[in-house]
């Protein structure tokens, strides 16, 4: 049923409108090899395991605090490169095309560096469709509920009508945090139970 209360739609943009999970899953899993841990063996089970905050994603697959900050540089070193190459998933760019189209607001906003995140949007021509683009100051923390919130208090929105769409348990504990409301996008980096759950971007549409 379409919810005409919704007046904002945050968006995530690693995993969710950026299909870069099988590529993190292979660049984790160089990291792993070369530091003599067992590689995550399908992306399936790479969703299963991933999760915030980071370090307990790292902690997960052997990597623990003593090298958790080694292997994260090694890690991102790894990774501009790589995710170059990702596509936006299918539906991505028509369905926020869509969203601007109904008048609802939107910003993105995601887990990684400022200016990695402006390099990274930069392929696929999006950043006009939203208000704000929004990233991180902190590498090593990689959380963006400061950014979010302090967007949510200068936006003029009441959270119960901002829909925060994204792929991980931060994004869901966020939306909780502030009291908007959620949808995880299975298709992303993380495998959750017990959130409302889209398999498709297009289904948005269906839910402002």
């Amino acid at each position: 049923m379409r919810d005409v209360g919704i007046e904002a739609v945050c968006w995530d943009w690693n995993g969710t409108l950026l299909d870069d999970a099988e590529i993190c899953h292979r660049t984790m899993n160089e990291v792993l090899v070369r530091r003599g841990h067992r590689p995550i063996p399908t992306l399936k089970e790479y969703r299963a395991r991933f999760r915030f905050p980071i370090r307990a994603f790292y902690a997960s697959v052997g990597i623990g605090a003593d090298e958790f900050a080694e292997a994260a540089d090694e890690y991102l070193g790894l990774l501009p490169g790589r995710i170059a190459a990702a596509r936006l998933h299918r539906d991505a760019r028509s369905t926020v095309v869509g969203v601007a189209d109904r008048g609802i607001r939107q910003v993105l906003a995601s887990a990684t560096l400022s200016a990695v995140l402006a390099e990274q949007m930069r392929p696929h021509d999006l950043s006009g469709h939203f208000e704000n683009v929004l990233g991180i100051g902190d590498v090593y923390a990689a959380s963006k509920d400061a950014v979010i919130a302090e967007w949510v208090r200068g936006v003029g929105i009441p959270p119960e009508r901002i829909l925060l769409i994204g792929d991980t348990n931060h994004d869901q504990e966020i939306a909780a945090a502030l009291g908007a409301r959620f949808v995880h996008f299975a298709g992303g980096h993380q495998h959750m139970d017990g959130a409302a759950q889209i398999t498709a971007l297009r289904e948005v549409l269906d839910l402002i």
